[in-house]
């Protein structure tokens, strides 16, 4: 897995366009919280329309969302975007060339909205809570706008599959440095989540699919500063409820969870470099009680002790 992860960390390198991996949720267990499948995976180069005159015609007056149309700008007629472009609800849009991105709406009419708004999604460092004050809607005097289209990660090739029944632990696995921020939260079932890399092969984004309680998929983009780690273990293990207290019992190593135990490893991957790293977990042959926000995370970065400091020294 770790092997998987430089490969794609190094396909990024010199590319105009952000790639890196995606971890899948099996297809078909909709409530796993691991992955065992993995993709390369990319972002689509930036899409401005069919032809050079393509344009953005921005309707209505509402403070946080409003009706986007495409049209041709020769004709002012309207103009079809090609299924093939695979636009979808939660792609980034920009106008004019200014630097604020407000979220595509798709479906049977396309939509633009304030990012963080009305089942917008953006985290905190990535304009969450936009408004008309910190965000004004472009100009409707002209009302044809040149537009950029961010897509959404897309995964090629065929999948490497974990062997030998171990899997990326999803539900512990995360990033950050002094807090630690796990990928998943209690009752929110992710089905993929993608490490982006840049043309420098720094980590610049985790982009996370998931599901809603209503069954409604949505996505989250992260950007942040620190190390990501990745959890790998065994999948009996990862199916232990991550959210109650599993027990452990030192004759039974199928309880607890995979970062208690020595045969689990962390992928680390450096903030500054992109550079994978692995250490293995450092045994804790305890009970925790994963309620307890405050054993737990001391716990976590007990288990972590090793990656860290490999981290932290720097090199291969």
């Amino acid at each position: 897995a770790s092997t998987f992860v430089a490969r794609a960390q190094s396909r990024a390198i010199g590319r105009p366009e952000w790639a890196g991996v995606s971890f899948v949720r099996p297809p078909t267990n909709s409530n796993a919280t691991y992955a065992i499948d993995l993709f390369q995976a990319g972002i689509p180069q930036v899409y401005r329309g069919d032809s050079l005159m393509s344009r953005a015609r921005i309707t209505g007056s509402g403070q946080l969302t409003r009706t986007l149309n495409f049209v041709d700008g020769y004709t002012g007629s309207g103009e079809v975007i090609p299924s093939a472009r695979n636009l979808q609800t939660g792609d980034l849009i920009r106008f004019d060339g200014n630097n604020a991105w407000y979220e595509l709406v798709a479906g049977g009419a396309y939509g633009v909205r304030l990012r963080g708004s009305l089942g917008g999604s953006a985290s905190a460092s990535e304009l969450a809570g936009q408004s008309e004050r910190n965000t004004p809607w472009p100009t409707t005097t002209p009302d044809l706008h040149p537009f950029e289209i961010l897509r959404q990660p897309v995964r090629s090739g065929q999948a490497f599959t974990i062997p030998d029944s171990r899997c990326v632990d999803l539900a512990w696995s995360g990033y950050g440095n002094s807090t630690y921020n796990r990928f998943m939260s209690s009752g929110t079932a992710i089905s993929a989540v993608t490490v982006l890399f840049d043309a420098t092969g720094r980590v610049r984004q985790i982009f996370t699919e998931s599901t809603a309680t209503d069954g409604s998929a949505f996505s989250t983009r992260q950007t942040f500063t620190g190390p990501v780690f990745l959890l790998v273990g065994r999948v009996d293990r990862a199916t232990t409820n991550p959210w109650a207290n599993a027990g452990y019992d030192p004759a039974d190593d199928s309880t607890g969870f995979n970062w208690q135990y020595g045969d689990s490893y962390w992928i680390g991957i450096d903030p500054a470099s992109g550079i994978v790293k692995t250490a293995e977990c450092m045994p804790i042959r305890a009970a925790i009680d994963v309620t307890n926000a405050t054993a737990l995370a001391a716990a976590l970065a007990t288990s972590q002790q090793f990656i860290r400091s490999e981290i932290t020294a720097g090199g291969r």
